[in-house]
């Protein structure tokens, strides 16, 4: 997994995309003006289909069998070269392993060539994030949401790579529509409450951390953290 450079606006530090897994570890930074600096991957799955795709290669997408998928798209592309479907898939297939770099060639052909679904904006918006292109990233999620604004993944995307930039109160404002969106959207509540702490706002940190304990009471990762904010 790619990891990103710590980005610091004076003497403040902002968390980035972390791992739900790992925030045990970021909170220690947080309270010690540590930061963050792991890369989360948000990942929607592949979208309705608009042109035929190999159903080999797509088989081998579906059973997760991302490096069988990457020979089977490739081959399927040598005679098909213009089917943005399988570029789409092609680019997926390389995010899932990691390879960003060609993750975002691929969406790009793809979308060169008329794919225009919301969820490849969304994934080419995450990967640029991971590639540590935030302008990029923030270009591809706006038109995700404004592709579909109803989505709450989409504007949790464009929050992330917002607060990546600290942009804080765009960031704020994505994340409360996500919430709208969704009230159940814990992993936008979460970074809600990490961007309130970050900025020292920790009531609003820990009102957002009880909604999750309210909507899933065994979430150690927000228990954990609303004990942290408590002890201060």
């Amino acid at each position: 997994m790619v990891t990103s450079t710590k980005i610091s606006g004076g003497n403040r530090k902002i968390f980035q995309f972390v791992y739900l897994s790992i925030l045990s570890v970021c909170l220690a930074g947080l309270f010690s003006e540590a930061g963050c600096s792991t890369v989360l991957s948000v990942k929607k799955s592949v979208p309705e289909k608009t042109w035929t795709c190999d159903k080999t290669a797509d088989n081998a997408m579906k059973r997760e069998d991302y490096k069988a998928a990457i020979v089977l798209h490739q081959r399927f592309l040598e005679k098909d070269p213009s089917n943005a479907l399988a570029l789409y898939h092609l680019g997926y297939a390389h995010g899932q392993l990691g390879i960003h770099d060609k993750e975002v060639y691929y969406y790009e052909k793809a979308i060169a060539l008329g794919f225009k679904q919301h969820g490849i904006f969304f994934n080419l918006g995450m990967a640029y994030g991971e590639l540590n292109q935030t302008e990029n990233s923030i270009r591809s999620l706006r038109k995700a949401v404004d592709g579909d604004p109803g989505n709450a993944d989409n504007h949790f995307g464009l929050a992330l790579s917002y607060q990546r930039s600290l942009a804080d109160r765009l960031a704020e404002e994505e994340f409360l529509k996500a919430i709208t969106i969704d009230p159940k959207h814990v992993d936008a509540r979460l970074y809600l409450s990490l961007l309130y702490a970050d900025k020292g706002e920790l009531q609003k940190a820990a009102e957002q951390l009880r909604e999750i304990l309210e909507i899933d009471p065994t979430h150690t990762d927000a228990r954990q953290f609303l004990e942290r904010i408590e002890r201060e």
